[in-house]
């Protein structure tokens, strides 16, 4: 019954707003029936959006041309999809020392939705950015990633069985890794 839920349409963007406000639910009752290319779109448009935003906030002050901008898009993508799924993987591999009991490909699908809050702050951004001219990377972009911290650790608190100690040491670590990498690739 789970699968048929969150395989309507309805269903999926459910998933998506309720990683931002009760994601330990999404992942208990909805993520089995999020295909992981969905799950994947996700995160990709978000770190899309958040690193276009940076573009253009470096195009308006100058600092940047188009090609940046779309090379920074592209980065994004890249980032959003393969990064964060090898941050899930990551994420199970470790969580594995903890007796986890998911899939890798539940780790994956559930680290990549976890980023919805950036695709929804990444959303509005790039509106605020485009229709009133505002500066959004900081006050949207950084806001998203911050706010996908909250499902992040409710993935973690999944893989490790709802052991908190294991859970926050996960968070540390592939939180970690999600920054260095996005520190990584925002210098192009």
């Amino acid at each position: 019954m789970t699968s048929a839920v969150g395989a309507r349409p309805g269903g999926r963007l459910a998933a998506v707003v309720g990683m931002m406000f009760n994601p330990g639910a999404v992942l208990q009752l909805r993520l089995a029936g999020v295909a992981w290319p969905f799950a994947m779109a996700v995160s990709g448009a978000a770190f899309t959006l958040v690193f276009l935003q940076t573009g253009l906030d470096l195009l308006k002050t100058g600092r940047a041309g188009g090609g940046r901008v779309v090379l920074l898009a592209l980065a994004g993508l890249l980032y959003g999809t393969l990064g964060i799924l090898l941050v899930g993987l990551v994420a199970w591999l470790l969580s594995r020392a903890f007796g986890a009991k998911r899939s890798p490909g539940w780790a994956m699908r559930a680290y990549a939705l976890a980023y919805s809050p950036a695709l929804v702050y990444g959303a509005c951004g790039i509106v605020a950015n485009v229709a009133f001219g505002w500066r959004t990377s900081i006050a949207f972009g950084v806001t998203g990633l911050l706010w996908a911290i909250g499902p992040v650790m409710a993935v973690n608190d999944e893989l490790t069985g709802g052991r908190k100690g294991p859970s926050v040491v996960l968070s540390i670590v592939c939180g970690g890794l999600a920054l260095l990498g996005w520190g990584l690739l925002g210098r192009l």
